[in-house]
């Protein structure tokens, strides 16, 4: 027979469990919910390998107008989770039909991971990158 004490414990747990993978499919929706700006890329990452960090990234345009970077998150593919994220303010911007660099600043797992770059533009789109480390 179990104690009240141990049903409640376990009561806990499982509700915790609950929550967490509510929460977990809730952020993977988000995320899908973006929709990608095909005409804006990354070209290039820029990483500094002894301090584990993504410095920056290029990002090339080919849309016929400016167009803003408002944040970016790095989102770890094994986990889902987003590990780091940052607004900039003001937006970065990107000329049209250009090349711009945008500095990043995230730490990386130095024991390797792969992850995505979303980049969050004033159109509402996203520009989606992976990257795998180191």
């Amino acid at each position: 027979m179990v104690s009240k004490r141990a049903a409640a414990i376990i009561a806990v747990v499982i509700a915790g469990a609950i929550i967490s993978a509510a929460a977990l499919i809730y952020l993977k929706g988000q995320q899908a919910a973006l929709v990608e700006e095909t005409r804006i890329t990354v070209s290039g990452v820029d990483l500094n390998r002894r301090t584990n960090t993504l410095v920056g990234v290029n990002v090339t345009s080919s849309l016929d107008q400016q167009v803003g970077i408002k944040s970016a998150s790095l989102v770890k593919i094994q986990s889902g989770i987003t590990v780091n994220s940052k607004v900039f303010s003001p937006s970065s911007q990107v000329a049209a039909n250009s090349q711009s660099y945008i500095p990043i600043g995230f730490s990386l797992d130095p024991e390797g991971a792969d992850y995505f770059l979303y980049l969050l533009t004033d159109r509402g789109t996203v520009v989606k990158h992976r990257i795998s480390y180191p």
